[in-house]
């Protein structure tokens, strides 16, 4: 492929219509306002925002350019200002393929490429190319002879269903498990902050007059109407989580190849997506493990890696979206071998840590109930905060500790979900033991743990843990296994 090529012309309408997805909101609101006291038309800054949602998708497909040579993939795009882009194959982190509702309508598939140290954004974005194409390019960039999935096929491509079969299937999430998922799901939270969001963009358009009858009503409504709007709220943010959280891992597959190392991901309704996963990249698991799933012996599998990442997975992977804790160590003996959880004893924090615990998850939540007493007569609200926040506290200290021996380190905390961070000591990149003021005279210390993951690296640690702990594992990680003593007031560090 010697000559530069451009996206398929579909790629003109998809631009487009994702473009109108962003501004839907102003479209919609434009539209219906009709006109202003002194005349002028909205429906003209409706008919604007087409023109140049066209314009945006016509001009980019003109000037953009991509061509992958023996060692490199080129890249050319810009109309004011010429951009070119060089990207070496050996820099390349993973290939991402995902098919979303626009593309599917014409065949096609978008395709993103990361690299090492590539920013926050992909470094090149195919939006619209065929399957063929998106194969080739993989093969190619990552220099493996892996497929897309056999449903991305064309009936007569028999030879390549021939080849898709030499992959190993590893987890499939079922659809009880799927709805499991959906349930127990965290995502209410990012789903309350969305509609916080939208309606962020739309409270400019509402007249005072609104806010004022909508702040009176609240204001005349007994505490328990409130609450059941709150409460009606909350379900429906629940229910569109559970939808989201369905589309998302719908058909979620995990397959390794079994020429070359890699893991192929493979999930989504509504936008199918496919990862490939250098497994030699990978720098450590998590096992995350909400308060809902916790009791039920449920957890996800995130993995960090250099590349590969996405925005609403914190910039991780995951691996397993719902597993059994008991089933984990297999499924990672299968795809990941090296992060394997055996039978441990997890070195608890000492028990002088406690107050620290209780101390940082109190403090709000009292000063809170100190001014609901004084300004409000809803003080009660508060004690039930800070007795949640007292069970948080404590909750935070039970669970908090380490494990490790010669090659692996975990790690065990709780912000609000219960976490288990897995880490060779091959992939950590940085080893940090800190002690702050109000550490030393309790003798405690908190160690950090950062590794290489998508673009900015990761950071564990288990707060609170006794010095001598401290002491051992900075001696661990050391290479010539000294006998290590650190200040209370200088962190000291230790690079790999």
């Amino acid at each position: 492929m010697n000559e530069l090529k451009r996206l398929h012309p579909a790629s003109m309408l998809v631009s487009f219509m994702i473009s109108l997805r962003g501004m839907l909101v102003p479209l919609v609101v434009s539209f219906f306002l009709g006109t202003s006291a002194t005349g002028f038309q909205f429906q003209y800054i409706f008919y604007g925002l087409l023109i140049f949602s066209f314009l945006s998708g016509f001009l980019d497909w003109i000037t953009f350019r991509y061509r992958l040579s023996e060692h490199e993939l080129y890249v050319q795009r810009g109309i004011l200002i010429r951009k070119k882009r060089y990207i070496q194959k050996h820099r390349v982190q993973s290939i991402d393929v995902t098919a979303g509702i626009f593309q599917r309508l014409f065949g096609l598939v978008k395709v993103k490429i990361e690299t090492a140290g590539g920013g926050a954004e992909p470094e090149v974005e195919l939006l619209a190319i065929t399957k063929r194409e998106a194969q080739f390019l993989r093969e190619q960039l990552l220099e493996k002879r892996q497929l897309l999935e056999t449903e991305w096929l064309d009936d007569s491509d028999e030879d390549e269903k021939e080849k898709v079969a030499s992959t190993i299937p590893l987890f499939t999430l079922g659809k009880t498990r799927l709805w499991i998922a959906a349930i127990t799901s965290s995502g209410i939270g990012l789903t309350l902050s969305a509609i916080g969001a939208l309606y962020s963009q739309l409270q400019q358009f509402i007249p005072d007059t609104v806010y004022e009858q909508t702040f009176g009503w609240f204001t005349a409504s007994s505490v328990w109407l409130v609450v059941i709007v709150a409460f009606t709220l909350t379900v429906i943010a629940w229910v569109l989580s559970i939808l989201a959280t369905m589309s998302k891992y719908w058909n979620h597959q995990v397959q390794a190849a079994k020429q070359g190392r890699e893991l192929i991901i493979t999930r989504g309704l509504l936008e199918t997506r496919q990862l490939t996963l250098q497994t030699k990249r990978v720098t450590a698991v998590r096992l995350v493990s909400n308060l809902f799933r916790q009791p039920f012996g449920y957890t996800s599998v995130y993995v960090e890696s250099k590349g590969g990442g996405s925005s609403d997975e914190q910039l991780s992977t995951v691996l397993f979206p719902l597993v059994r804790k008991s089933e984990v160590n297999g499924l990672l003996a299968k795809c990941l071998p090296e992060y394997q959880l055996e039978d441990q004893t997890i070195i608890p924090i000492p028990k002088r840590a406690l107050f620290r615990f209780l101390i940082r998850t109190v403090s709000l939540p009292v000063i809170v109930t100190a001014l609901l007493f004084t300004f409000t007569d809803y003080g009660w609200i508060g004690i039930v905060l800070i007795l949640l926040a007292v069970w948080l506290g404590y909750s935070q200290y039970k669970v908090a500790g380490y494990f490790y021996r010669e090659d692996t380190l975990v790690f065990r905390y709780r912000q609000l979900s219960q976490v288990h961070v897995i880490v060779p000591k091959r992939k950590i990149q940085m080893f940090e033991v800190a002690t702050s003021v109000f550490q030393q005279r309790l003798r405690l210390c908190s160690p950090l743990v950062s590794v290489q993951s998508s673009i900015v690296g990761k950071t564990f640690s288990v707060r609170d843990l006794d010095r001598k702990d401290g002491n051992r594992l900075l001696a661990w990680f050391s290479i010539e296994q000294p006998s290590v003593s650190f200040s209370d007031r200088t962190p000291e560090r230790a690079t790999d």
